[in-house]
């Protein structure tokens, strides 16, 4: 039975059985999953995605306010404007990913057999189906990243291809436009591409072209929001992250800003009394209506708390980075994960996916632990050697971003880590691959 299943014309674009096997597994697991969990999950930043998706349906972006990018608005746009059908485009992308990994794997010099079982084992976590059942940017980031790190893998440094350039190009760009914090990766990738044979000559090489897309998506989509709003940001709750920074320091803001950091404290005392999320507090501020005698629209009130936020910063450099490294940088290693999601419709079923998420987050949280202590081995083993290698390119884009994001804003942090975990996870075992001598059991099992 199964052969035939793997011999049939369902399977005409590859003839690697891993592969083909691996889809199949992803289909029935997400199948089997979705017996026992609800409906989709709606967070708060859904509807700023569905409302966005809608109006691309109309075909009309007047007047929109720019809260969110177009990017994952995409899939519900050719989704019809269907959630359901927005889910199980979903599901089916990250079937694809696993692919992905598995082709990655591949790259690393892990043997067919080990990476067929490492894939499943990475799409074994409970919140990766979790996420792909949210209407949230992270499953569509995840592919487009694991597509991006198969290319780079794959000798991209030491090979010149125009048409490699041209897609790696378009992928980043789509990235960008699905989150537009991203826009440093495409410079990271080119950086490297200088550093592999330096020559100044190189600045102008065809490398350059992954930086055009990028930029497009990036300024393009600004451009249509400074027409909307008349604010050139990428989106207009800019501001607003940036003022989260400074919610422990809240009241040290200048007094011109005073209408600000009252609300701010206020709402901080009463959230760190019922113990809610301090982090959500600017947006408990603007929701309880103590701004509204200034009838300001929202992305004029964004840009304000920009400005509140930017000068408390300035005035407070120590308190911003002490926030930084202990809440926004620390929570960047910590996971988004079951806790946050719908339960499972069954008590018992849920109760035992309690069970195995915990067990699966403590190995997650080992493996990204590992990670970050093996961080200065290979920025080190660079300085060395002056090597540059894919564990190396990979340390560097998920450091600047654990960074970058602390930098910009504090919440929820361990959703901006989700999309590169997989990657903190192959490099803590190649690491044990080609450093760590075990039994001979193990070591071929890491082969």
């Amino acid at each position: 039975m199964l052969d035939k299943i793997l011999h049939s014309k369902l399977f005409w674009f590859t003839k690697n059985r891993e592969i083909k096997l691996l889809i199949i597994i992803g289909v029935l697991y997400r199948i089997f999953i979705m017996c026992f969990y609800q409906d989709g999950n709606i967070f708060p930043d859904s509807w700023g995605f569905i409302s966005l998706g809608d109006q691309m349906l109309d075909f009309d972006l007047k007047w929109y306010t720019g809260e969110r990018s177009p990017g994952y608005p995409l899939l519900y746009f050719f989704a019809f404007g269907s959630l359901t059908l927005t889910l199980l485009f979903q599901f089916g992308i990250g079937v694809i990913t696993s692919v992905f990994w598995y082709k990655t794997l591949l790259n690393l010099n892990f043997n067919i057999k080990n990476s067929f079982w490492i894939v499943l084992f990475l799409e074994s976590f409970i919140h990766v189906f979790l996420y792909e059942s949210s209407f949230l940017v992270e499953t569509l980031a995840l592919f487009l990243i694991s597509v991006v790190f198969y290319i780079l893998t794959n000798a991209y440094l030491e090979k010149r291809s125009l048409k490699k350039e041209v897609l790696l190009s378009f992928l980043l760009g789509y990235l960008v436009l699905v989150k537009p914090f991203f826009i440093y990766i495409p410079f990271i990738i080119y950086g490297f591409s200088l550093l592999k044979n330096f020559k100044f000559s190189n600045f102008l090489s065809q490398k350059i072209i992954i930086l055009v897309f990028p930029l497009i998506a990036y300024l393009g989509w600004s451009y249509v929001n400074k027409i909307n709003t008349g604010y050139f940001v990428s989106t207009t709750y800019y501001g607003l992250n940036i003022s989260q920074n400074c919610v422990y320091f809240a009241e040290k803001g200048p007094k011109e800003y005073q209408w600000i950091s009252d609300s701010y404290v206020k709402h901080r005392e009463i959230s760190i009394k019922q113990k809610e999320d301090v982090a959500m507090t600017i947006w408990r501020s603007y929701a309880s209506g103590d701004f509204d005698y200034k009838c300001y629209n929202f992305a004029d009130l964004s840009n304000e708390l920009g400005k509140y936020g930017k000068a408390t910063i300035a005035e407070n450099p120590k308190d911003y980075f002490e926030q930084v490294v202990t809440k926004s940088w620390f929570d960047f290693w910590k996971i988004f994960g079951k806790e946050v999601f719908k339960p499972f419709r069954v008590d018992f079923v849920d109760s035992i996916m309690n069970k195995v998420w915990f067990v699966q987050k403590m190995i997650l949280l080992s493996f990204k632990l590992s990670f970050l202590i093996l961080m200065p081995f290979y920025l080190f083993k660079f300085l060395r050697d002056r090597k540059l290698t894919n564990e190396l390119m990979i340390v560097v884009i998920v450091f600047a971003t654990s960074v970058l994001q602390g930098l910009v804003t504090y919440g929820t942090n361990s959703k901006y880590s989700f999309p590169f975990e997989y990657l903190m996870i192959i490099v803590v075992l190649l690491f044990v691959k080609r450093y760590i001598r075990f039994s001979k059991f193990l070591n071929k099992i890491l082969e």
